[in-house]
């Protein structure tokens, strides 16, 4: 059997609305040679049968039945064990992608040998609407971590992963601590302005619900974080990627919590970046959030003119 040369792992579970999409964008991909790792995380609908159909119907479907609900970090991970290709890449079960993307993330990763390549272009789609978002290529570093976290936003070379036992938390925030040990465990980072994910932003998922006082883990990334580069060279310049990234955190959570547990999130936040007036932080997060929203907004515009 040919080894692949890219491994796309797609976490499911009770996606049977979606699953279909998703998939046959993946299918008609115009990068030879892949194979399609399927996690199937116990799903209660329907979604088992869809995937097995689609086991049936093309032999570059890997499907792994979960035989309990393990959540999308581990099942991330589970992926990476089973992958055959030299490079990953990453889908959302809700989520669907252009023909040519992973034949754009896979022709700049190997251009020169490079350990990730990160997508600057995404399309999020609501009920009512859609937008393109194109980032500028600037700090790549930045990208992957504080703009592009989500792991489905890039591709990375297996061996990369392997070797420095990148894997995903199994908790709320699973892919912000291996977003930042990728950026500090290598300078091998390249980007494509070409291929397009397009996001799936639903009124059930969990940026549209409140939070528990469970969900205040995120912060608590922050602090391994910090903890994973207290020996670097370049320690500031991290550091300020890490208060750029846990902005985005404490908007979310703040936004998210009830009364009393807004004061828990100032709190924890607080004694993670030692800062006086967490509150003052949160508006200043929120206010650079919104910023940066409409200058990608205005700069998507121009492109497309």
């Amino acid at each position: 059997m040919i080894k692949p040369i890219l491994s796309v792992i797609i976490p499911v579970y009770n996606a049977k609305e979606h699953i279909e999409k998703c998939l046959n964008g993946i299918l008609c991909q115009k990068l030879d040679n892949i194979e399609i790792i399927i996690i199937n995380d116990k799903s209660t609908d329907n979604t088992d049968k869809i995937l097995e159909e689609y086991k049936k119907r093309d032999k570059r479907i890997v499907l792994i039945n979960n035989d309990k609900n393990i959540g999308t970090g581990a099942s991330r991970n589970k992926g990476i064990l089973f992958a055959r290709g030299e490079y990953i890449g990453f889908v959302d079960n809700d989520d669907f992608i252009s023909d040519d993307y992973f034949l754009n993330l896979y022709n700049k990763i190997k251009e020169n040998d490079f350990d990730i390549a990160v997508n600057l272009k995404i399309e999020n789609h609501t009920k009512n609407k859609s937008k393109t978002h194109l980032l500028a290529p600037n700090d790549l570093k930045e990208i992957v971590f504080v703009q592009r976290t989500a792991p489905w936003a890039k591709i990375f070379k297996k061996s990369f992963l392997i070797k420095n036992n990148i894997k995903f938390d199994l908790t709320r925030g699973e892919d912000i601590f291996p977003a930042f040990m990728s950026i500090v465990l290598t300078e091998k980072i390249t980007y494509s302005k070409k291929g397009t994910y397009h996001c799936l932003i639903r009124d059930n998922s969990i940026s549209h619900k409140n939070i528990t006082s469970d969900d205040l883990y995120e912060l608590d990334i922050y602090k391994k974080c910090i903890e994973f580069i207290l020996n670097n060279k370049n320690y500031d310049y991290y550091y300020g990627l890490i208060k750029k990234r846990s902005l985005i955190s404490l908007d979310f959570l703040y936004s998210k919590a009830d009364k009393n547990l807004k004061k828990e999130v100032l709190k924890k936040y607080s004694l993670i970046f030692n800062v006086k007036y967490p509150y003052l932080e949160y508006l200043k997060g929120k206010f650079l959030i919104r910023l940066k929203r409409l200058y990608t907004f205005i700069n998507s515009k121009k492109k497309r003119a």
